[in-house]
């Protein structure tokens, strides 16, 4: 009984200290996420109104056309309309 007791206290004592070092660990961000974010224009993100996005494929071969197009409105909040 003294060993699961024992075996148990310790477990408990490990998964709490794992579970404290990721969150403090998740709480810092390294340079290199932060110099990403500016490059592709995060401290922009709230000028941005809207994203679209349209592809297109066309293969003679096949005589295939096909055309895809997704648009997400951040102001509105709405879900993509798929497809056009």
């Amino acid at each position: 009984m003294k060993k699961l007791r024992r075996s148990m206290t310790i477990y408990c004592l490990l998964s709490g200290a794992l579970l404290l070092a990721s969150a403090s660990r998740a709480q810092t961000r390294p340079p290199i996420v932060e110099q990403l974010a500016k490059t592709y224009g995060l401290d922009s993100y709230g000028q941005v109104d809207a994203i679209r996005y349209t592809f297109n494929i066309q293969l003679p071969a096949l005589k295939l056309n096909l055309s895809r197009s997704w648009e997400w409105e951040s102001a509105l909040s709405s879900t993509p309309r798929l497809p056009t």
